[in-house]
């Protein structure tokens, strides 16, 4: 027996004052901790709380190719200033506590200026753009994450399965071509070219009907690994089905017209000159890099300083 606390009630103990943790989510970590879930040490050495997260899988598959990247965790007081002081009252008004990307991006609460609270998300600026309300039903939070997305903080994979996101991530146009080129990994070692090319294509055609169904093929070459027994816990917990897209559940407003996207811009402190010029510096490389670093997903052209003025978002 063991007489530490729950990670779900070390996170409450952090929270600001106004907020509360729905029961839902409550069940959830506690759920997840029970069953592995709970990160307590690192190459041996104990990890304290605000090192420690828990993620969607026993902590002995973490490092299993396909898995999502989705963890509980205390990312401590936020501030739109750095490592400074807070320039308002952000830490108040906002607690991530859902890491969503690896580049540092997160989900957690909001209270806006009525002091509802609401599930938002927090982009990094370096990797993930999207700062915004996803809801205000904590359901649709979980919904997001149990879909299997590997970083569900890139919202224009939404509108995609955790298989066409995959497919999209390896640069192929079909699960047959992905197919192909997780057989011929299998392959590699075969000297003979006919046995080589036989191998392949017998592997191939077996690998695509898998992965037309979902099933797990040995190696996990290029599959995803959605978290099963976490779905299967939301549905016979509390009846959530794992939605095929984040956009099936999910409507996202434009950043223009996004409440905590707004909130944001209007209290984030302006970029030092400093960091201007490295905005600067930085827009001039990836011009060299080519155009199509400036195009968004919708075709759209937007500024280069504008969209590494992200990068700053702190």
């Amino acid at each position: 027996m063991t007489d530490r606390t729950k990670f779900s009630e070390d996170l409450i103990a952090h929270m600001p004052d106004g907020m509360t943790m729905p029961p839902i989510l409550v069940q959830t970590m506690d759920w997840l901790e029970a069953h592995g879930g709970r990160q307590l040490e690192w190459d041996g050495q104990a990890l304290d709380f605000e090192r420690q997260s828990v993620a969607l899988y026993p902590v002995a598959e973490w490092d299993k190719p396909g898995t999502s990247l989705a963890a509980f965790g205390y990312y401590g007081p936020f501030s739109l200033n750095g490592t400074q002081p807070p320039v308002a009252d952000e830490d108040k008004r906002v607690f991530l506590f859902l890491r969503t990307g690896g580049d540092g991006s997160y989900a957690g609460f909001w209270l806006d200026e009525t002091g509802k609270q609401w599930i938002v998300h927090y982009g990094s600026g370096s990797g993930s753009d999207w700062w915004g309300v996803i809801s205000d039903d904590p359901v649709d939070l979980l919904k997001l994450i149990t879909i299997g997305y590997d970083e569900p903080a890139f919202r224009e994979m939404h509108g995609k399965t955790v298989q066409e996101a995959t497919l999209e991530t390896a640069g192929v146009d079909s699960l047959y071509e992905l197919a192909h080129i997780m057989a011929e990994a299998q392959s590699a070692g075969i000297e003979d070219p006919e046995d080589f090319h036989r191998s392949k294509e017998t592997l191939a055609k077996e690998f695509a009907a898998k992965l037309e169904r979902g099933d797990p093929i040995a190696g996990d070459l290029g599959q995803p690994h959605p978290p099963l027994a976490f779905q299967n816990f939301l549905k016979s917990e509390f009846g959530i089905e794992t939605p095929k897209r984040a956009s099936d559940v999910l409507t996202l407003l434009p950043e223009e017209e996004d409440p905590f996207a707004q909130w944001l811009q209007e209290t984030q402190p302006p970029p030092s000159p400093e960091e201007l010029a490295r905005i600067e510096e930085m827009a001039r490389e990836a011009k060299k890099l080519g155009a199509e670093f400036n195009r968004d997903i919708t075709g759209e052209q937007r500024s280069l300083t504008d969209r590494l003025k992200g990068w700053f978002r702190r």
